[in-house]
C-alpha cells in the first residue's frame, strides 16, 4: 500500500519545479503533519520549474488537476486522501506530471 501524503511530502512537476503546498484540514495528520486530501494541490503554485520558455515551450507555474492518485478507503474532512501515487498536470507548455519525491511520512499506508 503507498504512503499518505502530508504537509511535509515534496511534490514536483517533473522539471524540478516544487509544488508549494498548503493542506485544506488540520484535524488528521500522519508523521505530525496535516494529511492532503484531494483539492489541495489544484491550482497550487509551482516555482522553479528549469523548462526553457522558448517560442513553443512555457514553464510550469501551477498545478492545473490532479488526475489519480487518491485513496479509496481513507479520507479526511470528508475528502480522498492523496497517496505517493498521486498524478496530475501542470500548465507548462509541454504539460508537466506531477511527480512525488518524498511524502512526507512513512507511517500511514492505504488503498
Amino acid at each position: 500500500m503507498p504512503a499518505v501524503l502530508n504537509a511535509d511530502a515534496s511534490i514536483g512537476c517533473g522539471h524540478k519545479g516544487t509544488v508549494q503546498i498548503t493542506p485544506g484540514q488540520r484535524t488528521f495528520t500522519a508523521g505530525g503533519s496535516p494529511v492532503l486530501t484531494l483539492g489541495d494541490l489544484e491550482g497550487k503554485p509551482i516555482s522553479g520549474c528549469t523548462q526553457v520558455t522558448s517560442g513553443t515551450t512555457v514553464q510550469c507555474t501551477a498545478v492545473v488537476s490532479v488526475t489519480g492518485g487518491a485513496a479509496t478507503t481513507l479520507t479526511a474532512g470528508g475528502r480522498p486522501a492523496l497517496l505517493e501515487t498521486v498524478s496530475g498536470v501542470t500548465n507548462g507548455s509541454p504539460p508537466g506530471a506531477l511527480s512525488v519525491l518524498s511524502p512526507g511520512q512513512t507511517i500511514l499506508r492505504a488503498g
